[in-house]
């Protein structure tokens, strides 16, 4: 696997390096990159003096490990990831898997190492924004949110700002309007600046929603996160575990895990577990081979009348229509 240690920033000092080590060179804003590694388009943009964006649709032909190891720490990383194959987070030899279909919105301050894994076959399509600190901390304090926390959020000695979440659905469409557009080349720095501000826009005011969970992050936190979520995954067929059997696994408090488990996903443990087993239900109606009240027993709801319910709150529609779509 061809390893690629690299950084990012608002200045875009580090492109030219990065695409020396994929073996290729710059041109203008494009990285070109042999084909050997990867085809398509990688493409860097100031958009302005605060804000940075890497614009890749590529596919890979070869193993891929990079190593993000930022210099500067002056900013966020906001990744917009909707790749199809194999390509995930990986840190003391655990995986998250990103992309399309798995968490696709990361939040990561410029100071946290990061390795990402992609696999020869992956499609990726992402746009990874840089965002100055100092202009995000200056929109949270103009919107009035975070006024008690403000200080401590920008405080690396109390807090992480390190977030793995799903687009919203606005997000989503920005990204396939500027996908499926046929973007001549004069317009098209106009059009990935468009979308980037859309993007941020919609971040923004989904962030200002939300309570944020300051503390500081540490590479182990991570990695108990990850195998709680693998531990409860081994569960969907059983009931929820409980908090204090899946804390004591991670060798953590309640307290201290139900806060970092919230932090790192945004969503509390038994939301990750409900959703992952009503993924589950879906797969086995979609089969053909259960019908509603037997999934809801081998999957141990209470009732059918309860996983009708769950399902069509998390898909919008009831099982029997939900297989009419298909």
């Amino acid at each position: 696997m061809k390893e690629i240690i690299h950084e990012f920033g608002i200045e875009t000092d580090w492109v030219e390096p990065m695409a020396k080590a994929l073996g290729g060179y710059i041109s203008g804003n494009h990285m070109l990159i042999p084909d050997t590694v990867h085809t398509g388009t990688r493409y860097v943009l100031s958009v302005n003096p605060d804000i940075t964006v890497m614009f890749a649709d590529v596919l890979y032909h070869q193993d891929i490990h990079f190593k993000l190891r930022n210099t500067n720490s002056d900013f966020i990383g906001i990744y917009f990831n909707l790749t199809e194959g194999d390509s995930s987070h990986i840190t003391n030899n655990d995986a998250l898997a990103m992309g399309r279909w798995n968490y696709n919105l990361a939040i990561v301050e410029s100071s946290v190492n990061l390795d990402y894994r992609v696999k020869a076959g992956t499609k990726t399509y992402n746009f990874c924004i840089f965002l100055r600190k100092t202009l995000l901390k200056e929109y949270l304090i103009g919107s009035g949110h975070l006024k008690k926390l403000i200080n401590r959020v920008f405080d690396q000695n109390q807090n992480t700002i390190f977030h793995y979440n799903i687009m919203s659905n606005n997000s989503l469409q920005y990204i396939n309007e500027f996908r499926n557009s046929n973007i001549e080349p004069l317009t098209f720095d106009l059009f990935l600046s468009a979308t980037v501000f859309n993007l941020l826009g919609e971040y923004l005011d989904e962030l200002i929603k939300k309570d944020l969970v300051v503390s500081k992050l540490h590479d182990t936190d991570f990695t108990a996160i990850i195998s709680s979520q693998e531990f409860l995954i081994s569960k969907l067929k059983d009931s929820f575990p409980g908090i204090k059997t899946i804390a004591e696994q991670a060798f953590m408090s309640e307290t201290k895990f139900k806060k970092l488990y919230k932090k790192i996903t945004g969503l509390t443990p038994y939301e990750f577990y409900l959703h992952n087993k009503l993924e589950l239900a879906r797969d086995l109606l979609v089969s053909g081979n259960y019908n509603i009240g037997e999934i809801a027993d081998k999957l141990q709801f209470p009732t059918a009348s309860n996983l009708t319910h769950l399902f069509k709150s998390y898909f919008g529609v009831l099982p029997k229509d939900y297989l009419t779509q298909l």
